[in-house]
């Protein structure tokens, strides 16, 4: 085993395809957090349940990471409801906020030192939302534009001392995040991004580090469309 990777949104869509990806090779051992069990059995995973979008129980993962020198960190976990802003309630709001940004911003400093030490590489899957500026993805877009910004800061800052950082930033993905929405895109493939594609590219950063990784990509389908369900 010579290498650890803490990796949110684990049991689901592209964390978890990341994840079976990485078991699979039998030296890599990934702690892995999310709301609920991966099914996944492999003796080099460890699960911790923990709901990333309340901020008293993101804390208390200070003292449990504390115990692992990570090499790599990908923020994966990430959810929105596409609806109009006068939609939202204040609770909502904040959990938005909190799962999109601020965990990821607190899990940042948590497991800093270590990957420092490491020289190791942050991952964070960013949004196509917060790119562009459009109707219905006010919250959501702009928290993942706060985590843009804030890896961007963390690349500069720390670049020279051979910490990596990459934001991956796909459009539509087909992921379970369209599971709850009142829209999802079409079922052909050129509609959406597939989740083991995405996947199978990070793994290959993590697994056969190259010289150099990309800092930013978007990643976009070729055709474009949500439909009311």
């Amino acid at each position: 085993m010579n290498k650890t990777i803490l990796i949110t949104g684990h049991s689901k869509g592209l964390g978890r395809s990341l994840t079976e990806k990485l078991l699979a090779t039998n030296n890599i051992r990934v702690i892995g957090i999310s709301r609920t069990a991966s099914g996944i059995q492999h003796p080099l995973l460890k699960e911790i349940f923990i709901d990333l979008s309340d901020k008293a129980q993101t804390i208390q993962l200070k003292e449990t990471l504390s115990s692992f020198s990570f090499d790599a960190l990908v923020l994966n976990a990430g959810a929105n409801h596409i609806k109009p802003p006068q939609s939202y309630s204040l609770e909502e709001i904040n959990k938005i906020i909190q799962l999109n940004f601020t965990s990821n911003a607190l899990l940042i400093r948590m497991c800093l030192n270590t990957l420092l030490k490491n020289k190791g590489h942050i991952i964070g899957i960013g949004s196509y939302s917060g790119v562009e500026v459009k109707k219905w993805n006010n919250f959501y877009g702009s928290s993942k534009a706060g985590l843009h910004h804030l890896l961007r800061n963390l690349f500069e800052q720390y670049r020279k001392q051979e910490l990596k950082v990459s934001i991956v930033i796909p459009d539509i993905m087909n992921t379970e995040f369209y599971a709850h929405q009142d829209f999802e895109p079409p079922t052909q493939d050129e509609y959406s991004l597939q989740v083991n594609d995405v996947a199978e590219m990070i793994s290959q950063w993590i697994i056969q580090p190259p010289k150099y990784v990309p800092f930013e990509i978007v990643l976009r389908p070729q055709m474009f469309q949500l439909k009311r369900k």
